[in-house]
């Protein structure tokens, strides 16, 4: 197995290529030329695609673009390329399932399957959404307390002590170490201290996940985001950070974000890319698990119709990786929205289905603080109400809410901050807020989704 370091002497060594160039002749074109040659295509009408034939499509489509693109490494301005018996082994040696967290509050993280009848593993938090410091112990703990909550994944903080965050700078420093003393304050707080924590959202750089690391405050079963930049890219501060967490058991959590509409393309496109770069952050990071996070060129949201294909198409081609993938549930709109609700039912009942696993949902556009633990738990219900379902019978459920949100998305109502739905003080959800999310169980109960 190949380790970051590898990483930096085969870029080092590889081919000189002007960024733009990588962007527009070895992404853009070959992706257009590998969705001609293996058949991939959106289907605007179907935002749950069932298709098994292009999940192995979409799977030897990535890979071969993973093969000859290989990784761009921006500080050198070079490839790092791998063969594709590096490439397999990767893929071979891959976790099938990994135990995250500690003690008593420990849960395990298995590869699911489309159509898979194992419940997801819920991830919940605002993941890396600005939130002001004086409110960021009780969000976390908002969503700590949730019963069917497995993970955390908070926000981030852009401001300590009245100092903007700056990159590399002390800021990122005191910013990467004092949310995760946030975030180990709430865990205690719901009586989950072993609870396993996905962190260091406020690093900018590398700075703030080591500064987390090196005191001990990112544990061993705990991880740190490691995203493969857009597209097909890395630097040295990832490649760092993948390093230490390697030394110090802190697991890797690619994050795979294709711009759909952009240098990967359509929806199709942009599905290749995301199994290249699951790939690559296996051969270059040694990623523990997989965030799927497609996102739109002007709609951002994963909630979209092509969002969503991306993710389950990318769920379909798991069939042939068997890696632990989990989709980012990002909607557009925000707390007190009754679309809000629509948004993370519709891509959670779509990702369940295409075998994944989930993690938010983080609203408007990850943006603003608009929303808390209520609507993570609100998630983890329909995920497990979805479990078991095909994705064809997932597709017309998923249908019908699309017609109540979809074609608001150019123009969400982003909603109401945290601290006006939910007490600041006991971080308990407004009344009328816990009936709007009852009434929309009700809702999808009457759609046929067994809750």
């Amino acid at each position: 197995m190949l380790t970051p370091l590898d990483v930096e002497g085969r870029a080092r060594l590889g081919e000189y290529v002007e960024q733009r160039k990588f962007d527009l002749e070895i992404v853009t074109r070959r992706v257009a030329e590998l969705e001609r040659e293996y058949g991939v295509v959106f289907d605007p009408e179907c935002p749950v695609p069932s298709d098994p034939g292009l999940g192995k499509s979409v799977f030897e489509a990535g890979f071969v673009l993973a093969l000859e693109a290989g990784l761009y490494v921006v500080d050198e301005s070079r490839v790092a390329k791998f063969s594709e018996e590096e490439l397999k082994e990767a893929l071979q040696c891959a976790p099938r399932e990994l135990v995250l967290g500690r003690g008593m509050d420990s849960r395990v993280l298995r590869v699911r399957l489309p159509g898979d009848t194992q419940k997801p593993f819920v991830f919940g938090g605002l993941a890396g959404t600005p939130v002001p410091e004086e409110y960021f112990y009780i969000t976390a703990l908002s969503y700590a307390r949730q019963p069917l909550v497995d993970a955390l994944d908070h926000g981030s903080m852009q401001e300590v002590s009245g100092v903007r965050v700056r990159a590399g700078a002390p800021s990122e420093a005191v910013a990467g170490t004092r949310e995760l003393l946030y975030l180990r304050r709430a865990l205690r707080d719901a009586g989950r201290p072993g609870m396993h924590l996905l962190a260091g959202e406020s690093s900018v750089s590398s700075l703030g996940s080591l500064a987390a690391i090196s005191t001990g405050l990112l544990q061993e079963g705990d991880a740190h985001l490691l995203p493969i930049l857009n597209e097909l890219k890395t630097d040295y501060s990832q490649l760092a950070k993948a390093h230490v967490g390697l030394e110090r058991g802190v697991l890797g959590a690619a994050l795979v974000d294709p711009i759909v509409g952009g240098f990967a393309r359509g929806p199709a496109g942009s599905a290749i890319v995301s199994v290249a770069e699951a790939v690559l952050s296996l051969v270059a990071y040694r990623a523990g698990y997989i965030l799927v996070h497609p996102t739109h060129i002007v709609k951002k949201a994963t909630s979209t119709a092509e969002c969503m294909w991306v993710q389950v198409a990318v769920g379909l081609s798991n069939t042939h990786m068997r890696l632990p993938l989990v989709a980012d549930i990002w909607p557009a709109f925000g707390l007190g929205t009754t679309e809000y609700l629509y948004e993370i039912a519709a891509n959670t009942i779509a990702a369940t289905a295409a075998g994944m696993h989930l993690l938010g949902p983080v609203p408007a556009n990850g943006s603003a603080p608009n929303g808390g633990g209520l609507e993570a738990e609100f998630m983890a219900e329909v995920g497990r109400a979805s479990a078991g379902l095909s994705p064809s019978s997932a597709c017309e459920i998923v249908v019908e809410l699309y017609k109540k949100y979809g074609e608001k998305l150019r123009s969400p109502d982003y909603g109401r901050p945290f601290w006006e739905l939910y007490d600041p003080r006991t971080a308990k959800p407004h009344p009328s807020w816990v009936e709007a999310v009852h009434s929309a169980l009700r809702e999808l109960s009457e759609l046929g989704l067994r809750l």
